[in-house]
């Protein structure tokens, strides 16, 4: 997998007492470029940090998709009611 090509320079993280994070990327054409957002905990901060500068560890997309996306068959149906 070739290397995602982010164009920032440098990153910021805030850490809050809640446990959340404020995420700045900072982009080498100047603050108009600039990515901020918040992050729910150091997970979302680590997916930031791979979806603005670099990509996912093998296997890693995969099962954040879940396993529908590992093929995994759908959960069976509930059966119907008896009749009352």
């Amino acid at each position: 997998m070739a290397k995602k090509t982010h164009n920032f320079t440098h990153s910021h993280h805030e850490h809050h007492e809640d446990g959340s994070i404020t995420v700045h990327h900072v982009h080498k054409d100047g603050p108009h470029k600039d990515v901020k957002h918040a992050a729910a905990d150091l997970d979302a901060a680590h997916d930031s940090m791979e979806d603005h500068l670099g990509t996912p560890n093998p296997g890693e997309a995969e099962a954040e998709a879940g396993p529908q996306a590992a093929g995994a068959s759908a959960p069976p149906a509930p059966l119907p009611a008896m009749g009352a």
